[in-house]
């Protein structure tokens, strides 16, 4: 940063208004960030600096930084500051909506964010202090990672020792933990930013890897911009390791205090109760004939949930990966849920290995931070066929039943319509035997070890083989069959607490959530593990 040439730097023995004064002007050059230049590259971009970024994200007037006179810095033989360049990481405590956080972000325009010669580290603030006072951790992530510059300057290349993943995995253990992805981001800071409960990135603006197209070219051959290596598309809709997209920076932060919102402060808290003005006894008529008559039929299973819960506010996580399961946060008579609903528009509902996949994932961050579990089941089983089998969706199935069963928060599903098979007991499996679970039946519901269509072929094939007409003696067989899905059968044998009126689903959802609250409390004293990505 240019310095004032004429200006003389306080010195031992001078006042004390000189020292006040020069930590302003100091504090004033760190405001600059990497220069005029490169503040303009960045706007020109469409991106905010991170100051930018802290202050629209943050309550006006609440954020501490820590460490704003932190740089690098030259001095003349008279001890008079000659250059200043600030740290490359802006982070500190701060207010959203009135609750506090602990906040920071990567300046992309000094260094790319690339750790230089002076850089500072949320590790030696922000993350000590987001552990230890129990508080809610957001990382702006803009940065580029080790640069080859910085071994060259150091005249070696070190080993890497990995103990800054230790606090990390604290963090994931005991609050929660948001990113934004606001740019290109490689190698260690992509890594910070996956170590998340939340993630987020914009489209057209943000892309994430481990290594930026010129290492990949350069070690494998392949030619790829940014955009398609590791771009929204590729992350939020290919491969699922990114949450959710925004359209803008703006809209990045406000998902991520909508994320934060539905959570408690720490993982041995339970979330707070909200004032929404939704009375839990609210019977949405639409509820009624919402599930088609003809079984064949789709729906729309995010109106559904939004006819249940608060005021219809509900914030999905992963929509555009494993679309055949929901899952989200919502409110029942203020009180924080998860929810998890099956979307028969997308395979018809049936798991697949990443429906299963995101299940356990979801499940698990409830089960961490104490929030009971509201589902919606319509699954006919595990997607069938060759691509099925070789992704290995059994075993990632299995790995769902685990997270469900493990899972200590009391959780309450309607059978909306189909709950077949494992792929079934993986979502409803009752986990804590202990636990405060319960079941419902909708008109619509159907259940069993297999759907009829399918048990049909598979049992009676030689019977079906055999007859004269051979369509004419399954579809008979069908028929007959069918008469024994009544839900009312089940309900007489006790397979569910009780066949219910859809309409009152708000109602006996809001009363499970209230009653569930002791259980709550009792849970958050339990140590917990961190929640894997």
């Amino acid at each position: 940063m240019p310095i004032d040439p004429n200006r003389e730097t306080w010195k031992p023995g001078m006042g004390w208004e000189q020292a006040v004064d020069d930590m302003g002007y100091i504090r004033g050059l760190a405001q600059e960030l990497g220069g005029p230049e490169r503040i303009k590259r960045q706007h020109s971009g469409g991106r905010y600096t991170v100051r930018e970024r802290i202050d629209k994200m943050v309550d006006p007037g609440s954020f501490m930084e820590a460490g704003p006179l932190v740089g690098a810095v030259e001095y003349d033989e008279d001890g008079n500051l000659t250059e200043f360049t600030p740290g490359a990481y802006i982070m500190g405590l701060a207010e959203i909506d009135g609750r506090p956080v602990a906040i920071g972000g990567d300046d992309f325009t000094i260094s790319g964010g690339s750790p230089h010669n002076v850089h500072k580290n949320s590790r030696q603030f922000t993350q000590p202090m987001a552990i230890q006072y129990g508080l809610p951790y957001i990382q702006l992530v803009e940065g580029v990672g080790h640069s080859s510059k910085s071994d060259e300057a150091a005249g070696h290349m070190g080993l890497p020792s990995g103990e800054q993943w230790w606090q990390h995995m604290e963090l994931l253990r005991r609050v929660p933990v948001a990113a934004g992805i606001m740019g290109s981001v490689a190698g260690a800071p992509a890594a910070y930013a996956l170590m998340s409960h939340f993630t987020v990135m914009i489209k057209g603006q943000s892309q994430i890897f481990p290594s930026g197209p010129p290492v990949v070219r350069r070690a494998i051959g392949e030619t790829l911009d940014k955009e398609e290596l590791g771009g929204y598309q590729m992350h939020v809709h290919d491969s699922g390791q990114v949450d959710n997209e925004a359209e803008n920076e703006e809209d990045a932060f406000n998902q991520i205090k909508q994320f934060i919102s539905y959570l408690p402060n720490t993982t041995s808290d339970v979330a707070p109760r909200v004032e929404t003005g939704d009375p839990p006894d609210r019977r949405p008529e639409e509820l009624l004939n919402i599930i088609p008559a003809n079984r064949r039929r789709s729906y729309d299973a995010r109106k559904l949930i939004q006819l249940v819960v608060d005021n219809g506010e509900f914030f999905e996580m992963r929509r555009h990966w494993a679309g055949a399961l929901i899952t989200g946060f919502a409110r029942l008579d203020g009180y924080s849920v998860g929810v998890v609903g099956s979307d028969p528009t997308k395979m018809a509902g049936a798991m697949d290995g990443e429906a299963a996949d995101k299940y356990a994932h979801f499940v698990d961050l409830c089960d961490a931070f104490n929030l009971p579990v509201v589902i919606f089941l319509d699954m006919p089983g595990f997607m069938l066929g060759s691509h099925a089998e070789r992704k290995a969706t059994m075993r990632r199935g299995v790995g769902a039943i685990i997270a469900s069963a493990e899972a200590q928060i009391p959780k309450v599903e309607f059978n909306v319509r189909k709950a077949y098979g494992v792929a079934a007991d993986a979502v409803h499996a009752l986990g804590h035997p202990n636990g405060l679970n319960l079941r419902f039946g909708w008109p619509a519901g159907e259940w069993g070890g297999i759907p009829i269509e399918g048990g049909v072929a598979a049992a009676y094939r030689r019977e079906i083989d055999n007859a004269p007409d051979p369509e004419a003696h399954r579809a008979m067989i069908e028929n007959r069959l069918m008469k024994l899905r009544s839900p009312f059968r089940a309900a007489h044998k006790g397979d569910v607490v009780d066949l219910i009126d859809p309409r009152d689903t708000r109602m006996l959802a809001c009363k499970f959530v209230k009653l569930a609250q002791p259980m709550l409390a009792k849970l958050a004293q339990l140590p917990k593990r961190a929640v894997r990505p």
